[in-house]
């Protein structure tokens, strides 16, 4: 072989280890919509891709044994190309039958996995055995050879999943990050034909790889999305629902440690000192009981909820998403005995914690179910008065509830004149407001009535607990609300004077902040950039 036909040869290995690992890194948000983004995701995913990968290698190694040609190699390929595209076309109609069939959390998105990204990692796993025997000119340097092209193709790997990871993703839609991997393996492609002297192949794949790009084009989201230079810069440091600390050695920082354990999506730990008991995922407070007194306030964010009650006074029904130690729930459990209280909490082990060590009551109006939050909504066609959303933790948001798509559900999960209420962290402007202002943009595509609650006292360019209140009704005044809470509020309920006449009234510019949807919302990059 030449060294142009060695160059070619080398190229396409990289492109197509680089694209398989891309899309597998992708491929965490097709399912997440629909499956969440759980240990089980992953574990799909990773073992799909591995199993793609090992009869990909078996069977490149067979078949280049029988036809040791570059065209198998360019056929390999371009199949790979086709089968990536093909995702966003069909992974609607997969996740939906999927769905609708419902064997399980386990086998549920391993299913999905097998069906949208098995194919793809068996053909692309055929490229590079194939590679090596067209490129091993004898017996002597066949095992040089094989070394060198699966470095090649591992170094793509490399390059495929930081480059997804910590620039597409953030940068780009999900289906437009597809479309531009099948037109790299198109590249490939054309560059391969070029140099083993096959100028129509190689036409042909510029053609495909032409397409390729402008399907990314209409794929792309709209304005609004992250630069690459913010996308490559981010650097995500706040903490969710508490306050930050720095290491998770529980006794060094002079907590007493009741509980720990290794759950399928969280690292969490029960702690405490003299005065209260916490519950911690890694080094981030996501819950928090005063030691006798079950229903006194620890954390201030979780009167706000509330709030709920003071926007529909005529509320009966309440859903929450998300349980941690279940500190507001039992405390409206508590405070209105007229309320039916719904849980949907993903990880089994936290409904456990709440029960055994935050005094969550078992009663009949305070119902958990152990399931994501989304697929709870789609699968319950029941209608509710309030529905909260308190799921966001640490230094990560689960995306796929924060979306248009997910909001739209929400929408029609709620009874007229319902409220949806939910707890973000983040600035109402200034740096690191990015992503709190994608949110504001995001309920405003979906209700008519966004309004903000900041916990505190803390300025619009603090980092703080801020109660998204949205829905389709007139905005009540602070006047008017503060009098229905008093005619309404029981004894032992939080009187909310701070937290109704702290409503941040002023105008929230979203312009330059993208609308977060299943196929764009960059939630880690926008969790720290201004």
């Amino acid at each position: 072989m030449t060294v142009k036909e060695r160059t070619a040869l080398a190229f396409a290995v990289f492109v197509s280890g680089g694209v398989l690992l891309g899309v597998e890194i992708a491929a965490s948000r097709v399912l997440a919509p629909s499956f969440g983004n759980s240990l089980y995701v992953w574990g799909a995913l990773i073992g799909v891709v591995l199993t793609g990968l090992s009869v990909g290698y078996w069977l490149g190694g067979v078949l280049a044994d029988r036809r040791p040609s570059v065209g198998l190699l360019l056929l390999a390929i371009s199949t790979g190309a086709v089968l990536v595209l093909a995702v966003p076309l069909a992974d609607d109609t997969v996740l939906g039958r999927v769905t609708s069939w419902d064997p399980g959390p386990r086998l549920n998105p391993l299913l999905a996995a097998t069906i949208l990204f098995g194919p793809l990692s068996v053909v692309l796993g055929t490229v590079t055995p194939i590679a090596v025997r067209i490129h091993a000119r004898s017996l002597d340097t066949v095992g040089r050879t094989a070394g060198r092209l699966f470095s090649i193709s591992t170094l793509g790997s490399i390059a495929g999943v930081f480059a997804t990871a910590f620039v597409l993703v953030p940068e780009l839609g999900t289906n437009e990050l597809l479309a531009l991997g099948a037109a790299a393996l198109y590249a490939a492609v054309a560059v391969l034909a070029f140099g083993s002297r096959r100028p129509l192949i190689a036409l042909a794949a510029l053609l495909a790889l032409a397409g390729s790009v402008a399907a990314s084009r209409e794929l792309a989201p709209e304005s609004g999305r992250l630069t690459a230079a913010q996308a490559r810069n981010y650097s995500p440091v706040i903490r969710l629902r508490g306050e930050p600390t720095g290491r998770a050695d529980y006794s060094a920082e002079g907590y007493r440690v009741r509980l720990r354990k290794e759950t399928a999506y969280h690292s969490l730990a029960v702690v405490e000192d003299a005065r209260t008991r916490y519950l911690r995922f890694d080094s981030s407070f996501q819950s928090a009981m005063r030691i006798g007194h079950p229903f006194a306030t620890a954390f201030e964010y979780t009167d706000y909820f509330h709030l709920a009650l003071a926007y529909n006074a005529d509320a009966r029904d309440l859903l929450f998403v998300g349980l941690g130690g279940g500190s507001a729930p039992k405390r409206l459990w508590r405070d209105f005995p007229r309320l039916q209280i719904q849980v949907a909490e993903l990880d089994p082990a936290i409904v456990d914690v709440a029960y055994r060590w935050f005094a969550l009551p078992r009663d009949p109006r305070l119902a958990v179910a152990v399931e994501d939050g989304r697929r709870y909504l789609a699968a319950h066609e029941q209608r509710w008065d309030v529905i909260a959303l308190d799921a966001y933790f640490s230094d990560s948001i689960p995306f796929h509830l924060t979306t248009h798509e997910f909001l739209e559900l929400v929408r029609s999960r709620l009874e007229p004149g319902g409220v949806v209420i939910a707890n973000v962290i983040g600035t109402i402007a200034g740096d690191g407001s990015k992503l709190f202002r994608s949110f504001v943009r995001t309920y405003r595509s979906v209700f008519t009535t966004v309004l903000v609650h900041p916990v505190g006292a803390g300025s619009p360019h603090s980092l703080q607990n801020l109660i998204v209140v949205a829905g389709d009704f007139a905005a009540p005044s602070k006047r008017t609300m503060l009098e229905r809470w008093r005619a309404q509020r029981p004894r032992t309920a939080p009187p909310l004077e701070r937290a109704i006449t702290g409503r941040y009234d002023q105008a929230i510019d979203t312009d330059g902040v993208p609308l977060l949807t299943d196929d764009y919302a960059p939630t880690d990059a926008l969790i720290a950039i201004g």
